[in-house]
């Protein structure tokens, strides 16, 4: 069962609708990026090249949402997902990690059957399951595995379900947003 609001990105009510998902969407990656730039230096230099390449993927989305989204309040980006899982930043890189794998992996997977109709709609779909994301979950996996052995089974189990979650009531503001209720 899909989440309504994957349905709703299929079929947007309007293009401003979209582009204020967007704005939601551009504070959290600024606020991704601040926090993991800080780390590169903590990363095993086994992986530091993957982790860059996490950096270059979100300064890549942050420059094409700064074209494509509507500016919305602080309070907008930052409630929700950074609620949810924006804490767990502070805690070092392998949880970060973690968090950022699980999560990008389980978009990545809500989105790649999608199918929208709107132009724009249709772009960051196709942005967010190229076969550049593809790989790049291929290559983040390792490092992934790298994090969850040295945190544990337990502690990732736990971070999972903080994702799952976090992506839940994520998608519910951003159905909200979409259907103009916020």
């Amino acid at each position: 069962m899909r989440h309504p609001f994957l349905r709703v990105l299929e079929h947007p009510p309007g293009e401003d609708a979209l582009r204020r998902w967007f704005g939601c969407e551009a504070r959290w990656y600024e606020r991704a990026m601040a926090a993991l730039g800080c780390m590169l230096k903590d990363v095993p230099k086994t992986h530091r090249y993957v982790f860059a390449q996490l950096l270059m993927l979100i300064a890549e989305e942050l420059d094409w949402l700064e074209v494509n989204a509507n500016p919305v309040s602080s309070m907008m980006g930052e409630n929700c997902w950074g609620e949810r899982v924006g804490g767990i930043f502070a805690q070092g890189w392998q949880p970060a990690i973690i968090v950022t794998w699980l999560g990008t992996r389980l978009q990545y997977e809500a989105l790649r059957g999608l199918d929208a109709e709107d132009d724009l709609a249709r772009e960051y779909l196709e942005r967010r399951t190229s076969t550049v994301i593809e790989a790049f979950l291929h290559d983040f996996e390792e490092l992934a595995d790298t994090a969850i052995e040295a945190r544990g089974l337990a502690e990732a189990s736990e971070l999972l379900l903080r994702v799952v979650e976090g992506l839940g009531v994520l998608w519910d503001r951003g159905l909200r947003l979409m259907e103009g209720k916020e």
